[in-house]
């Protein structure tokens, strides 16, 4: 019989075996209700970390608007002080020659500039203080879906194992195999040739009584196996074995009759496309798989910290540049107390204080 001959014939006696692996089980109601419970409460707190995740990405954008705009009245708030110094020196050199309502119309500039850009980093500061909450609660959730999905997935493993089990105590039935090989001696002795018949005659009872999972073998290999390939696939323990019929057929062929017990080997490749189909199964009956979530805040709050950094790259070479020009060095940022006005606290986070305090 020839390899091709033979994987058809094998492909064939294993369909009994193939429907085994492949055959419907049920689940005990309380257990496969308790799996859809678990489910349901997994996926809802997965939609719950998504939702905290949509908060803070939104959150976020109304921060990063906060800091572009304080860029742009941190510049403002800059023009606005250089004006008031530059008038009230002036006015101080030559008294008079400035009016009230100019150095009034500065001031009230200065004012506003700086009321604009601290009201800005509050914005900011409140986005922040809102996100960090959200982190912390995005934190807590995240580790209960973690939780919840590997208590899912282990009560899921549980029932693929236990039918695992089922299904190979089902394969790993003795049956009495009796099949006849025979095999072309070429230059060999009749001996040698004997012998040889005897190993081809075992195989061939191995092959009988092994188990082939046939949708991998027609789905992966596409019947395209080596010898070696199908043996590795091919497993069996042969027991009281029984060789009869043993002769030369004309002067080429030696034939060899087996008759043994055969017990089917179940190998870790295909103990794992059994738990595999098993496993796809029972998830079919409690309403689908739960794939892995990531904690988006996570990612969220890195993005946010790279903008920042990426939003602070250009400020510093400027205050550098103007310092060398001795216009500002970025010491200089707190402005100075106008004539009769007392100090103001500063704006939050970026310690500016203000050029008059109203």
């Amino acid at each position: 019989m020839t390899f091709c001959n033979r994987l058809k014939f094998m492909l064939i006696v294993s369909l009994w075996s193939a429907s085994t692996l492949a055959a419907s089980f049920t689940i005990d109601p309380a257990q496969q209700s308790d799996l859809r419970e678990q489910r349901f409460m997994l996926k809802q707190k997965q939609k719950e970390l998504d939702d905290i995740g949509k908060k803070i990405e939104k959150i976020q954008s109304e921060r990063n608007f906060a800091m572009r705009s304080i860029k742009n009245q941190e510049t403002e708030s800059m023009q606005a002080r250089k004006e008031l110094e530059k008038l009230q020196n002036f006015d101080r050199e030559n008294p008079g020659v400035i009016s009230p309502d100019q150095l009034r119309s500065a001031e009230g500039k200065n004012k506003q500039a700086y009321n604009a850009l601290k009201l800005t980093n509050e914005k900011r500061t409140e986005a922040e203080a809102k996100i960090h909450l959200l982190n912390v609660d995005a934190e807590s959730q995240y580790a209960e879906v973690l939780r919840l999905q590997s208590s899912f997935e282990r009560d899921v493993d549980r029932v693929v194992d236990a039918q695992l089990q089922e299904r190979i105590r089902a394969l790993q039935v003795t049956k009495v195999v009796e099949v006849t090989e025979r095999v072309p001696c070429g230059d060999d002795s009749v001996p040698v040739c004997k012998e040889r018949s005897k190993k081809a005659a075992e195989l061939k009872a191995t092959e009988r009584g092994s188990v082939v999972f046939v949708n991998s073998l027609t789905e992966v290999k596409n019947f395209k196996l080596s010898k070696e390939e199908l043996r590795s696939e091919v497993q069996a323990t042969l027991s009281d074995k029984v060789f009869s019929n043993q002769h030369m057929v004309g002067e080429t062929e030696y034939e060899t009759t087996i008759k043994a017990n055969v017990v089917p080997a179940i190998s870790s490749s295909l103990r794992e496309q059994m738990a595999g189909s098993i496993r796809s199964e029972v998830y079919v009956m409690v309403g689908g798989k739960v794939d892995v979530v990531s904690n988006k805040s996570l990612a969220t709050t890195r993005n946010m910290n790279a903008e920042d950094e990426e939003m602070d790259k250009p400020a510093l070479p400027r205050l550098k540049q103007e310092s060398k020009q001795g216009v500002l060095s970025q010491k200089d940022v707190e402005p100075p107390v106008v004539q009769q006005q007392s100090s103001q606290p500063a704006a939050p986070r970026h310690k500016i204080k203000p050029t008059i305090s109203f």
